[in-house]
């Protein structure tokens, strides 16, 4: 998964204080000393807020509400605790994981990793833990898997698995796809493996 990132937006002291304590953060920290300077970066594309929070004075926070999601926005509002406001940004990293989680894209389907879940429109079909894998894995590949490599990433095992463990899983995956949504389509299959 992609690093969680914090922007810290023209707070160049709290950005002081946020380095010294980087071994105990779990999370890239960027300074931006200008909010013209974010701005320009994150239109021409060379930043994301995909996984990130910001952190903005409180008196800028309206002009980045406009911009960028609400849920990503911390206003700074001093005086702070430092260690309160760690402990509740770190609360906020994973409250934004288990929310990303549970909203992944594959094609015109959304898995939800938390609650072992593919849905498309109203349907939902619970999988195992082993599928919803399985459905991540080859979403997140760009080329075809292999039977080996699903063997060694899924089951994390050498080739010690019976010939058609995969194949099986497989077949019994697109099967349950097909009953609930109408169409098998998810997983492709051709020489050079599988791809979704």
């Amino acid at each position: 998964m992609v690093n969680q990132k914090l922007y810290i937006i023209n707070l160049s002291n709290f950005y002081d204080i946020i380095s010294e304590l980087k071994e105990h953060i779990g999370y890239e920290i960027s300074k931006f000393d200008d909010k013209k300077i974010f701005f320009d970066k994150y239109k021409n594309g060379s930043i994301s807020t995909e996984n990130s929070i910001l952190i903005v004075h409180e008196k800028e926070y309206e002009l980045f509400v406009k911009n960028i999601n609400e849920d990503q926005i911390i206003k700074f509002k001093p005086p702070v605790n430092i260690f309160a406001f760690i402990e509740n940004l770190n609360v906020r990293f994973i409250q934004k994981k288990y929310q990303d989680q549970s909203n992944v894209n594959v094609k015109e389907f959304f898995l939800d990793i938390n609650s072992r879940e593919l849905k498309k429109g109203k349907s939902t079909l619970k999988l195992t833990e082993r599928e919803t894998d399985m459905i991540l894995f080859l979403n997140n590949s760009n080329k075809p898997v292999n039977i080996e490599t699903l063997e060694k990433e899924i089951w994390q095992h050498s080739s010690e698995l019976e010939t058609h463990t995969v194949e099986t899983h497989i077949y019994r995956l697109r099967k349950k796809i097909k009953a609930e949504f109408g169409n098998d389509d998810l997983i492709k299959s051709n020489k050079n493996g599988y791809t979704i």
